[in-house]
C-alpha cells in the first residue's frame, strides 16, 4: 500500500504543480475561459493566489510523500477537504447564479472532485486515520505558533468564504459580482484545508516532520505575498492603494 500512497501523492504532485503554474502564470486565459467574459484584475488576482496555495500543496505532498503514515494522513485529509469545499462552492454558482461559469469545465472539475475524493478516503482507510499521538510539552514556541497557525487559517479563511465581497471592497475600482465570490471563496476553502498541516504537525512523532511543517507553510506565504505584489504592480487601474494593507493579513491564513 506505501507504493500505491507514494504514487497517488506523485502523481498529485505532478497535476497541482501544472494547475498550480497555469493559474499564477496565466490567471486572464483560465478567468475568460472559466467564466465565459473579460476578467479584470481582481480575477487575475485571486486566480493568481489559488494557483499559489496549489503550487504549495503540490510542494507539501513532494515533501511528505515518502514520509510517515501520520504525515501522509495530513495529505490526504488536505485534498479532501479542499475538493469538498470545492464542490460546494461550484454547486452553489451553478444554481444561484446560472450561467455564470462554463458548464462543462464546471462539470469536469466538481466529477474530478468527487473521483480524488474517493481515492483518498480509500487511502485513510488503509491508512487507519493514524494523525499521531506524540506532543513536546516542552517546546512551547513551537507548539503555541502551530496552533496559531491552525486558527489563522481557519479564520482567515472563513472570512473569505463568507464575506469576500467585505474584504475587497475598499481595495478594488471596479464592480465585483459572483465571479469575483466565487474566486475569494475558492481561495478562502484552501485556505481552511491548510488548518490540517499545523493541526496535525503538533503531534507529528518526529521533529524533522514538524520542521517541514514549518518549511512548507513559509512557501505558502511566499506565493501569496509574490502574487499581491504582482498584482498591485500589473493591474494599477483594477485596485487601490489600500491593496498593500492585504499584505498584512493574507500571508498569515497561509
Amino acid at each position: 500500500m506505501v507504493g500505491i500512497s507514494q504514487a497517488v501523492l506523485s502523481v498529485d504532485v505532478l497535476i497541482s504543480t501544472i494547475s498550480g503554474l497555469g493559474l499564477f502564470f496565466t490567471p486572464h486565459i483560465v478567468g475568460d475561459f472559466f467564466f465565459q467574459k473579460q476578467t479584470d484584475g481582481i480575477h487575475w488576482h485571486l486566480i493568481r493566489c489559488i494557483g499559489g496555495q496549489l503550487l504549495a500543496s503540490a510542494y507539501v505532498f513532494c515533501r511528505f510523500r515518502n514520509r510517515g503514515a501520520e504525515v501522509k494522513t495530513s495529505c490526504y485529509m488536505l485534498r479532501v477537504i479542499n475538493c469538498i469545499l470545492g464542490i460546494f462552492l461550484l454547486f452553489n454558482i451553478k444554481s444561484v447564479h446560472e450561467g455564470s461559469v462554463h458548464p462543462s469545465a464546471a462539470k469536469y472539475l466538481i466529477y474530478t472532485c468527487f473521483g480524488t475524493i474517493a481515492i483518498y478516503m480509500i487511502l485513510l482507510l488503509a491508512n487507519g486515520w493514524k494523525i499521531g499521538g506524540t506532543l513536546y510539552p516542552g517546546n512551547r514556541i513551537g507548539n503555541f505558533l502551530y496552533q496559531i497557525d491552525a486558527i489563522a487559517s481557519i479564520t482567515i479563511g472563513m472570512a473569505w468564504i463568507s464575506h469576500p465581497q467585505w474584504l475587497l471592497h475598499r481595495q478594488v475600482k471596479v464592480p465585483m459580482d459572483e465571479t469575483h465570490e466565487l474566486c475569494g471563496r475558492l481561495m478562502g476553502s484552501l485556505f481552511v484545508a491548510s488548518q490540517v498541516i499545523s493541526g496535525h504537525a503538533l503531534h507529528w512523532e518526529h521533529q524533522s516532520d514538524r520542521s517541514m511543517a514549518a518549511e512548507t507553510r513559509a512557501v505558502c506565504c511566499l506565493f501569496i505575498l509574490a502574487g499581491q505584489i504582482w498584482s498591485q504592480i500589473a493591474y494599477k487601474e483594477d485596485w487601490s492603494g489600500g491593496h498593500w494593507s492585504g499584505f498584512l493579513f493574507s500571508p498569515f491564513g497561509q
